[in-house]
């Protein structure tokens, strides 16, 4: 929901809905030797040492070192090691983040005893199995391969690639209890495709043929590191501003005026507002202004971003219709919400239900309900090689709710896509909680029925609802697969007298009671 704000606003640096901690992880001690001199465990390196194998026979020989920039080693590592055809956003993302984490603990780890065929020390190799594989010539192999992509119709690689590196930069990788807790090493093995996302789990290494099937199915980048690495694995995210001096500084403070649109936005025109997401998909949130016109019914968000390099604005995101779509644009209310797990934010809008309207899915309206409306993400197509910002549609009509009061955002499977919750009161006066859902593969989102509250508990207190998620981590689950579940706590005066009820988010009508 929403809130206007007079005064400044601060950029939002981590992204608490999806599991990244802002916080900054422990120190650690400087060591006496360092091949790269490189101290620092929330800023990658610039650049590292790597020595780069030869082939000699059947067998991979140490060579002379190289000093290779880091984000271009990560990059040539990810062409070479995740898979000719791989483009799955999450997939690459996940990739780009154990990569980059990868090396760098071997630059904080050193050893004297790692030497090139010149007795010069390197931070990192190159020989397969042994190492990451690295070879200076990915880039340029990767930029035909692209060419001849983009001439059958698929996407150029390559962009993909560097999109999810620059996203995910500034993160890194804790284990937050255990043997190996602290900076943590990011092993990686090649895994069976055919065994699918539930299989294979050492809580050490990353399984990249199983782990593409868990991004096929939907889940998020940030899932899949915790199911292959364990439920112990933390995310931290550090801003990505710095001063001319190179020290880590908080985000810009931005200004506002509602008078006065930024730039040459002319946006919708009557009333404008804040609406901090994440629009395109990057990682990085952006300060949405949202500008809706009641006489005119419209509404057009653009929004600001702020990286290392400068301030951007960005136009267009979305323009819509509010009165084609029914839609009182003078009492209608705005949440974002990734509902179809593309990784940027869709817009929910509640306002009260049309006389006439009959919504798609869900039950039958009545003038005193709320009425829901989604507009989805879509992706702009590829030009000259390049995959365009996402854009929100029209809003779709999806149900209703008894009061938009009650509305809330719950990843019931911990997969990166949102669910809305529901909450309804029955004819009875018991309380039931719908879902509505963003199928996986696409098409209209549509509600479920998840969980009543038990019979003998009696008519529930409407007013006295009380929602939050919890997200459990990775759980065994009765069919002895390891996967991330979340669950929902409810809490409610009923009849009976206040209940809370944990309601698991893997199997309908699944409840405890706390």
């Amino acid at each position: 929901m929403i809130r206007r704000r007079a005064l400044a606003v601060a950029l939002l640096l981590a992204l608490g809905a999806g599991g990244i901690d802002a916080s900054a992880p422990p120190p650690v001690a400087a060591a006496a030797f360092r091949c790269t001199d490189w101290n620092s465990l929330t800023q990658p390196p610039d650049k590292l040492w790597v020595h780069v194998a030869i082939k000699k026979g059947r067998r991979w020989k140490i060579d002379k070192r190289q000093q290779v920039d880091f984000k271009t080693y990560v990059e040539r590592v990810i062409i070479n090691e995740w898979g000719p055809n791989e483009t799955n956003r999450a997939q690459l993302l996940a990739a780009a983040i154990i990569v980059k984490q990868y090396a760098w603990w071997y630059v904080m780890h050193p050893d004297k005893d790692r030497t090139d065929i010149d007795e010069n020390c390197f931070d990192v190799g190159s020989t397969p199995v042994t190492y990451q594989l690295y070879r200076p010539e990915a880039t340029e192999k990767q930029e035909a391969a692209d060419i001849a992509r983009v001439a059958r119709g698929q996407a150029a690689r390559l962009p993909l690639i560097r999109a999810a590196i620059e996203a995910t930069w500034n993160m890194t990788l804790w284990k937050t209890s255990g043997v190996n807790k602290g900076f943590a090493h990011t092993g990686y093995r090649a895994g069976r495709y055919k065994k699918g996302c539930s299989h294979y789990y050492s809580a050490f290494h990353l399984y990249q043929q199983n782990a593409r099937r868990c991004a096929e199915d939907g889940e998020s980048y940030e899932a899949i590191i915790r199911r292959f690495y364990g439920p112990n694995i933390a995310i931290y995210s550090e801003p990505p501003f710095i001063d001319v001096n190179g020290t880590l500084q908080g985000p810009p403070e931005w200004s506002f005026d509602s008078t006065n649109p930024p730039y040459d936005w002319s946006g919708a025109g009557g009333s404008t507002t804040e609406l901090p997401g994440d629009f395109d998909g990057d990682l990085r949130p952006e300060i949405g202004i949202l500008g809706v016109d009641p006489s005119t019914g419209r509404a057009a968000l653009g929004a600001f971003e702020a990286r290392s390099n400068g301030t951007f604005w960005r136009d267009g995101i979305w323009n819509a219709d509010l009165a084609a779509a029914k839609i009182d644009a003078a009492s209608a209310r705005f949440q974002l919400a990734d509902m179809n797990g593309d990784g940027a934010d869709d817009v929910v809008i509640t306002a009260p239900t049309p006389a006439a309207a009959t919504p798609a899915v869900g039950t039958a309206t009545a003038p005193t309900t709320t009425s829901i409306w989604i507009a989805l993400s879509e992706k702009r197509p590829w030009i000259n090689g390049v995959l365009q910002d996402p854009v929100i549609g029209a809003p779709i009509l999806v149900g209703t709710v008894n009061s938009a009061d009650l509305l809330s955002v719950w990843d019931r499977d911990a997969d990166g896509r949102a669910e809305l919750v529901l909450p309804r009161v029955e004819g009875d006066g018991r309380l039931s909680i719908d879902l509505l859902i963003v199928p996986k593969g696409g098409g209209a989102p549509l509600v479920t029925r998840w969980w009543s509250s038990p019979a003998e508990r009696g008519a529930v207190d409407i007013t006295s609802l009380q929602v939050s998620s919890n997200p459990l981590g990775i759980v065994r689950g009765s069919d002895k697969r390891r996967t991330p579940r979340s669950e929902l706590l409810v809490a409610a005066r009923y009849a009976a007298g206040g209940a809370t009820f944990a309601i698991g988010g893997w199997l309908r009508d699944t409840a405890t009671l706390r």
